[in-house]
């Protein structure tokens, strides 16, 4: 049975995307899954609903701000409604000095990690005031509280994205519609691979992270998607504009 909520979740096509996904659908609401990988993204929507009814699949590059207007109007068109908005999709960054980043690596990361959020919070942000309500949570990193060296572009997206929660909260408070930041630490996915330095295997950058981390292990998937879903359907309606770090305490070491 669905609740008649609806979610929208960006980078859904797999990891901490489609197991958000996965939760949000089990809570009743139906879920949109958005992905630059419209592969991923149907399958993962087709094993919550083979129908196509309360689960979704859209092809998305969340830099294009015309293509994500289009399709929350066709969102909202045929359920009326959103709810919920999760912005999850992210670009990493290989582990380089800064000044061996090419500018358009940097213009990347920075327009995934940062236009990604204003775009698609920009296209619901008119529904949710209309209907005096809804939530968004942007899915940010411990990297933009914690800086790293290598990780330029990366810090600095993730940072502005963090400032963009807050800011975006202040703005949107009003209308009751609450704004919040979820800041994942290292996590078991094959995104991990993308931050290895040039030439390091994946044994010896896992030896390298592990200590900065107090719990001596990598996240999961499903802890940073548990944390999601707590903020988008069960956080107090008094939190907004914060950034709740999922870390294993890597940002107090």
């Amino acid at each position: 049975m669905t609740s008649g909520k609806v979610a929208v979740v960006t980078g859904a096509g797999s990891g901490v995307g489609a197991q958000t996904a996965q939760r949000l659908h089990g809570r009743g609401l139906a879920v949109m899954l958005l992905d630059i990988d419209s592969i991923s993204a149907n399958a993962t929507a087709r094993a919550l609903d083979a129908r196509g009814e309360t689960a979704v699949a859209w092809a998305l590059d969340v830099r294009d701000r015309e293509a994500v207007e289009s399709i929350i109007a066709q969102i909202e068109a045929r359920y009326g409604r959103i709810d919920v908005l999760v912005n999850n999709a992210g670009e990493p960054q290989m582990n380089l000095p800064f000044e061996a980043l090419d500018a358009a690596l940097w213009s990347r990361i920075m327009e995934v990690n940062v236009a990604g959020i204003v775009n698609l919070s920009a296209s619901v942000t008119p529904g949710m005031r209309r209907q005096r309500g809804g939530r968004i949570v942007n899915v940010t990193s411990v990297s933009g509280i914690r800086a790293r060296p290598g990780m330029s572009a990366y810090c600095a997206a993730k940072a502005a994205a963090n400032s963009l929660t807050q800011t975006l909260a202040l703005e949107l408070a009003a209308d009751g519609i609450l704004v919040n930041a979820i800041a994942p630490g290292s996590l078991n996915t094959p995104m991990f691979e993308k931050f290895l330095r040039p030439g390091e295997r994946l044994d010896e950058a896992m030896a390298r992270y592990l200590p900065q981390i107090p719990l001596n292990r990598f996240g999961e998937p499903g802890e940073i998607a548990d944390a999601i879903v707590w903020v988008a359907m069960d956080a107090p309606s008094f939190m907004t504009g914060q950034v709740v770090t999922i870390d294993g305490g890597r940002s107090l070491s």
